[in-house]
């Protein structure tokens, strides 16, 4: 049975959520986060 097929489709969704999300923390907090942009 390929489980670790599907498992491994969730651990890497969620490595690229949490990698984009502290992209964002870390470009805001060096203030190269443009946030009109952002928030289209």
């Amino acid at each position: 049975m390929a489980v670790d097929r599907i498992l491994d489709m969730i651990r890497t969704s969620v490595n690229v959520s949490g990698d984009a999300a502290v992209a964002c923390v870390v470009a805001s907090s060096e203030e190269l986060l443009d946030k009109n942009i952002f928030n289209k």
